[in-house]
């Protein structure tokens, strides 16, 4: 059982490394952005394979947490924080080492959050409201729950489309990159982002968390 176990894990990461070194033999590695794009969707399926799979409840919210996650991590990495520098909290986390000054593509001065705070605050912070919103609606059961996850889905995205600080309807662009490990030696970096000359840094990010 455990051989067949091992077997499907090496066959798995033999297709994921093969179909790489194909997209880049036929120069067709555009294709990697839409396999990376999969693979973190598929995380998400994971996560909801748990609570119906295994848990048996019908919860149709978990892409509002997809969305929580994502839109706050690209918000605070892309808002500008220079008008607010006396303000106390914004002068604690620049003495923590948590935001990064810069330029946009206008030249003008940038001040933002570092990539990694803003994506351990969005996972926090989802987790958060998970708790809370999980703790009332866990006690409904079937078409119940359905609904009520369902109904928090909906909330989310109206935010999103409604809301200037996530982009409304445009969404947000310009989002940096997030460095996962800084270079070491002849190795590295690795990071993760839109640039087109990271596809392959991305695809093995993500198909690596998978």
């Amino acid at each position: 059982m455990r051989d067949s176990k091992l077997f499907k894990i090496a066959l798995l990461i033999g297709l994921v490394i093969g179909v790489q070194v194909l997209t880049t033999l036929t120069d067709t590695r555009f294709y990697l952005t839409q396999l990376t794009m999969s693979a973190y969707y598929a995380l998400l399926v994971i996560g909801l394979a748990v609570v119906m799979g295994y848990a048996g409840q019908i919860s149709l919210g978990h892409a509002g947490f997809f969305a929580i996650g994502g839109y706050l991590s690209a918000a605070l990495t892309t808002h500008n924080l220079v008008g607010l520098q006396e303000n106390p909290v914004i002068h604690g986390l620049g003495n923590l080492g948590m935001l990064v000054s810069g330029q946009d593509i206008y030249g003008e001065q940038l001040l933002v959050v570092a990539p990694w705070a803003a994506c351990i605050f969005a996972v926090l912070m989802a987790a958060i409201i998970a708790l809370v919103i999980g703790i009332p609606v866990l006690k409904l059961k079937g078409h119940y729950l359905a609904m009520a996850t369902l109904g928090f889905g909906i909330i989310i995205y109206r935010i999103g489309l409604a809301t200037e600080y996530f982009g409304e309807a445009d969404g947000i662009s310009e989002v940096p990159g997030f460095t996962l490990i800084p270079t070491i030696g002849s190795f590295g970096p690795i990071s993760v982002s839109g640039d087109f000359g990271l596809r392959v840094e991305n695809y093995y990010v993500a198909w690596g968390l998978l």
